[in-house]
């Protein structure tokens, strides 16, 4: 009789036991699915769980997934995200978060699993800012983004619908619903124009915005460009032309396209710029044929990661938005690294412009230029010269001359394709004054890579390659390839 109590109540004890451990972790018994806006996101072999009705996600994974970039401090066994200029820490086995001398506590502390860093759900919210909810009966975590975050840039906004639907504001205010293909456009908004997405017949009217679609994986959905082919340099676009895939429209140089061709292409869209040298003329007649524009308008941009943070605009009307946020925070990332790598050496004296039948156009020092001699550790010869303004000022060669005659290194603001002569002496001929600078005489002139303008999604290898012309000890090894340095004849 008592060996059966004695078994009775090991029995109960072990139900005891087993009820706890599924209490305290539940794994779901199908896999736990994770969304954001309705879209499912891959976060590979590295399943959620549940404890205590708290979904643990892969840290990592879903960091990567939302668009941030993520670094593991295996000494200190810290992980560090980056988003924008933020920048967030998290422990081991704590549940605080430090965000730029702010302290997020988590509802349960960060674990290891297989040498994975899990956190709970309500992570998402206090990194992110979007809202996490989980549905046990169909185990998926929802994840709702109202508006897409935008950190360098002011002149664009992403917001999202209910229904999948997103409303993009563009450069110059114009609102345009994106509506995926198939879906009815929703009821009770107001836009200036209703998109279908993701586009498949697309038109660029610059060169400068063709670089995001290739860095998307989007280029096939390019049709028309406003750049002759002969003219292109980047090998994707060369091969897209080769192939029948793109057409010149016609309107190179800043002049208007071909109408006729434009309308036999009849793009599904047409992105454009304005400004005081913009496409305002071509996106009046366009509208009037019933075809459609989105201003993009980068190049206005005073800050070199808000000029690339456009690459999320384009990023919209290919549901690519994530990705376009995970490519801008690597770059912040590879410029951080940079940084580090030049720190302590000293600032060359640079100068940088371009001449035009005896006047000189020197960026301002407020200009995304002007800020990229700076994070690339130079002294801007014109430094004074437009500290809070975006864009390039017209000096005379003479004025040129007396504030860059003791710079160290020259950066002559031309393709290498557009030089004539393509040498210091070819240089000379041009602008006789140039003769007697300190950069020229010791053969430190350097111009603008043949595909200068069609890469700018590559701004952390921009930074990267001007901070190797400026600092040669501390890349030794490293050939870059946005800045070609002048030779003598």
């Amino acid at each position: 009789m008592m060996n059966k109590t004695k078994k009775l109540l090991s029995a109960i004890v072990v139900c005891i036991l087993m009820a706890t451990a599924l209490s305290t972790v539940a794994f779901a018994q199908s896999p736990i699915k994770v969304d954001v806006n309705g879209k499912e996101i891959n976060l590979g072999a590295h399943q959620p769980y549940v404890v205590n009705d708290n979904v643990m996600m892969p840290l990592r994974a879903v960091s990567e997934a939302l668009g941030a970039n993520v670094s593991w401090d295996g000494e200190n066994k810290n992980i560090t995200l980056l988003r924008g200029d933020n920048i967030y820490i998290m422990k081991e086995g704590k549940a605080n978060v430090y965000a730029n001398g702010r302290v997020f506590k988590l509802s349960r502390a960060s674990e290891a699993k297989n040498n994975i860093l899990y956190v709970p759900q309500d992570f998402i919210q206090a990194v992110f800012g979007f809202q996490p909810s989980y549905d046990d009966k169909s185990f998926r975590l929802s994840i709702k983004m109202k508006a897409l975050p935008i950190h360098f840039s002011q002149s664009f906004r992403i917001e999202y619908m209910d229904d999948g639907s997103k409303l993009v504001t563009d450069g110059e205010n114009m609102r345009l619903l994106l509506v995926p293909q198939g879906n009815e456009a929703p009821k009770g908004y107001k836009a200036d124009k209703i998109v279908r997405i993701p586009l498949k017949n697309a038109m660029c009217a610059s060169s400068t915005q063709v670089g995001p679609l290739i860095k998307l994986g989007v280029l096939d959905s390019l049709k028309a460009v406003t750049t002759p082919g002969e003219k292109w340099v980047t090998a994707e676009v060369k091969a897209a032309f080769n192939q029948g895939k793109v057409k010149y429209v016609g309107g190179d140089g800043m002049g208007q396209p071909d109408y006729e061709l434009v309308k036999a292409v009849n793009p599904d869209m047409v992105f454009a710029y304005t400004g005081a040298y913009g496409q305002q003329a071509m996106i009046d007649k366009l509208s009037e044929m019933g075809i459609g524009c989105a201003v993009n308008n980068e190049y206005l941009e005073s800050h070199y990661l808000g000029r690339m943070e456009w690459i999320k605009f384009m990023a919209a009307f290919y549901d690519k938005e994530l990705e376009a946020e995970k490519i801008l925070n690597d770059a912040v990332k590879e410029i951080d690294n940079v940084s580090i790598k030049i720190a302590g050496y000293k600032a060359p004296k640079i100068s940088w412009g371009n001449s035009n039948k005896g006047t000189v156009y020197v960026p301002n020092a407020g200009s995304y230029i002007g800020k990229w001699i700076d994070m690339a550790g130079g002294d801007y010869a014109f430094k004074n010269v437009g500290a809070g303004a975006a864009g390039s000022v017209k000096i005379s060669m003479e004025d040129f001359y007396a504030q860059s005659k003791d710079a160290d290194i020259l950066i002559y603001s031309s393709l290498i394709t557009y030089l004539k002569n393509p040498t210091i002496e070819g240089l000379i001929e041009e602008n006789p004054l140039l003769a007697d600078m300190k950069a020229v005489k010791n053969g430190d002139v350097w111009v603008y890579g043949a595909d200068w303008w069609e890469t700018i999604p590559d701004t952390d290898r921009f930074i990267k390659d001007i901070a190797s012309v400026f600092h040669p000890e501390a890349f030794k090894g490293y050939k870059g390839d946005k800045l070609i340095k002048l030779p003598r004849k």
